[in-house]
């Protein structure tokens, strides 16, 4: 995991948001995978996504997209590789306070090897194919 970042509940992303949230991945990008040639992120056509300041901020750091459709959770890497497993290591505790949050999902990030991050990369032309042979339905497990 190069970054993450967790808003409080009473936040919503938006654009700007968003674009912070990107030049702050571009610099971990740039500490930690220094010969990283490009950028590839998986966006759909979320606000925030589109938004005319997350364009120009991606134009700026010359990262590309990926084109991901709208409402396909069963082929998006954050769902079925990461939000299922996290909701699962979650589940365990009750938590009354946002950092006992902010923490538990650091443990969670912190204990994944890194054939679980690149799984869920591997993972996504697999899940197009089941997608397309399954005329656009979902995909049940």
């Amino acid at each position: 995991m190069l970054y993450y970042e967790l808003l409080p509940q009473e936040h919503t992303i938006t654009g700007i948001v968003y674009t912070n949230q990107l030049r702050k991945l571009a610099d971990a990008v740039r500490a930690r995978r220094p010969r990283r040639a490009s950028v590839h992120l998986l966006h759909d056509n979320a606000r925030h996504h589109v938004a005319k300041e997350t364009c120009d901020m991606l134009d700026e750091l010359g990262w590309g997209t990926v084109p991901h459709p709208p409402y396909f959770p069963d082929i998006a890497p954050s769902d079925y590789n990461l939000f299922r497993p996290l909701k699962a290591f979650l589940a365990k505790e009750k938590f009354t306070e946002f950092e006992d949050v902010e923490r538990a999902v650091s443990e969670f990030f912190d204990t994944q090897s890194p054939h679980f991050w690149e799984k869920g990369i591997t993972d996504l032309p697999i899940k197009w194919d089941i997608v397309v042979a399954n005329d656009g339905d979902y995909i049940v497990e």
